[in-house]
């Protein structure tokens, strides 16, 4: 981890992950209940437009030494995201699918102290993701594994938090009551957090199905014309669900042995404290289960060390984040 690196926390896949697709949905014989049931076809291309801000401050020691103390950074992303159906399951029962996401064009602005040369410096590496994939895979469950390349985008593995959370939000639809869900209806859910210094943290998530709503004026154009603009008023089919989620990290409360396996092999041993929340509104597509938007603010504190098992060697890492997103469905292609 370099000293820009240390400085660049989640905000990035905080602000540049987009909504996931879900199947198309319908309503329930019961007309009070509705399912939005997820399901992939190969080769389907959606796009979003991302917004968002990110305040962070941070602060290192140890194998990296920051002299000037903890550093304070405002960036502003803006961000066209392509999202791929690499494969799908044509098991009914199942309803997996591996997605590849793509940042297609990304700007950056980056306000940090007037001497500070590497402010210019982490709005280059936020540019430089432009044309950067990874891919993950969506379970029938709603449950997020095997994401690879993430790695090759950042090596600051705290962003693997708000990737997790990012991702257990936008996949929303996957992880829906099977039975159906009706407006006023609370449920809860729990994502392990993976690909982080610390092993035994989740997200937990509550979420209300709140109403329904006109879906945003861009993602009727998208879902109706496949991105080509429309003057027709919203009507039945152009519908969203409405959800309110809320989250927080659980388990990362008290500080501890946290090792996980990976860096154990590598004769490295990680304690410290990661906690979070987070809240977004989230419109999903009745006629289509497509996630239309998502807006979202989050913020997260963390504080742990990494040594070596002799403790001849130790970097202590802290930093507080806090993010503002918007995204929006812009275009998606027909199913092939």
């Amino acid at each position: 981890m370099n000293a820009i690196a240390a400085r660049i926390l989640p905000g990035i896949f905080c602000a540049s992950m987009l909504a996931l697709p879900n199947a198309p949905a319908s309503r329930a014989a019961t007309p009070e209940r509705t399912h939005l049931l997820p399901h992939f076809a190969p080769g389907q291309v959606f796009r979003y437009s991302v917004q968002t801000r990110i305040e962070t401050a941070t602060a290192a020691s140890g194998v990296i030494v920051d002299p000037e103390g903890p550093k304070k950074l405002i960036q502003s992303v803006n961000a066209t995201i392509r999202l791929e159906v690499v494969s799908a399951s044509q098991n009914a029962a199942e309803h997996s699918a591996r997605l590849r996401v793509t940042y297609e064009k990304v700007a950056a602005t980056s306000n940090g102290p007037a001497y500070d040369p590497d402010v210019a410096a982490v709005r280059k590496q936020y540019e430089k993701l432009s044309g950067q994939s990874f891919e993950f895979t969506l379970g029938a469950d709603g449950k997020i594994s095997g994401v690879k390349g993430l790695d090759k985008i950042s090596s600051d593995p705290s962003r693997a938090s708000v990737v997790n959370e990012w991702l257990s939000q936008l996949t929303l639809g996957a992880a829906l009551p099977k039975q159906g869900i009706a407006i006023g209806e609370k449920w809860s859910s729990e994502q392990p957090l993976e690909n982080i210094p610390l092993e035994g943290l989740s997200w937990r998530t509550h979420a209300t199905y709140v109403r329904d709503e006109p879906c945003p004026a861009s993602a009727r154009s998208a879902s109706a014309t496949g991105g080509k603009p429309v003057t027709s008023a919203p009507d039945a089919a152009n519908m969203c669900a409405v959800i309110l989620t809320r989250s927080t990290i659980t388990g990362g409360e008290h500080s501890k042995d946290r090792t996980p396996a990976v860096f154990r092999q590598n004769g490295l041993r990680t304690s410290g404290i990661w906690t979070g929340t987070g809240e977004a509104l989230t419109a999903i597509s009745l006629r289509t289960g497509m996630v239309a938007s998502v807006t979202q603010t989050g913020s997260t504190h963390m504080d742990f060390t990494i040594m070596t098992t002799l403790e001849r060697n130790r970097m202590r890492y802290a930093g507080e984040t806090r993010t503002q997103s918007d995204i929006t469905l812009l275009s998606q292609s027909a199913i092939p």
